[in-house]
């Protein structure tokens, strides 16, 4: 992935047909599946998937049928699994897009929050933590 998406969309807005836009962009596009994906990190960031769900908080049957595509998480549970790994924004931000949920956002209150815990590190509990002393709604 290489090109910015506004540029993506310049070219969209220029093509004259959907497979010639797919055929020139093809390694662009974000073509796989959530779990294809985590799988994937799980490779990249050389991660046992029992540690990152501990590690999420998530409830270890719920979180497996993420990662087995059975269950469609929601925002937060995505972010508690970019926690679980943890990974890096640009990953957290793909994770986010393919689960087909909005990327952090940092001009908004409770995005920047998390967005700072993500650059700090903070496990998930810590973020909760955060969070909460935030007055904003927790994760877990």
């Amino acid at each position: 992935m290489n090109k910015r998406t506004d540029e993506l969309m310049k070219i969209l807005n220029t093509e004259e047909t959907l497979e010639g836009y797919w055929t020139a962009n093809k390694d662009e596009l974000l073509d796989f599946s959530l779990e294809a994906y985590l799988n994937q990190l799980l490779v990249q960031y050389q991660a046992m998937k029992n540690e990152v769900v501990s590690r999420s908080g998530l409830n270890q049957i719920y979180a497996y049928q993420i990662f087995a595509g059975t269950k469609k998480p929601s925002r937060d549970k995505l972010i508690a699994l970019v926690f679980g790994f943890p990974l890096c924004l640009e990953d957290a931000q793909r994770l986010l897009r393919i689960g087909g949920v909005s990327e952090l956002y940092p001009r908004l209150k409770r995005d920047s929050i998390i967005l700072f815990g993500l650059k700090k590190e903070l496990s998930i509990q810590e973020l909760d933590d955060l969070l909460f002393e935030m007055g904003e709604k927790t994760i877990l």
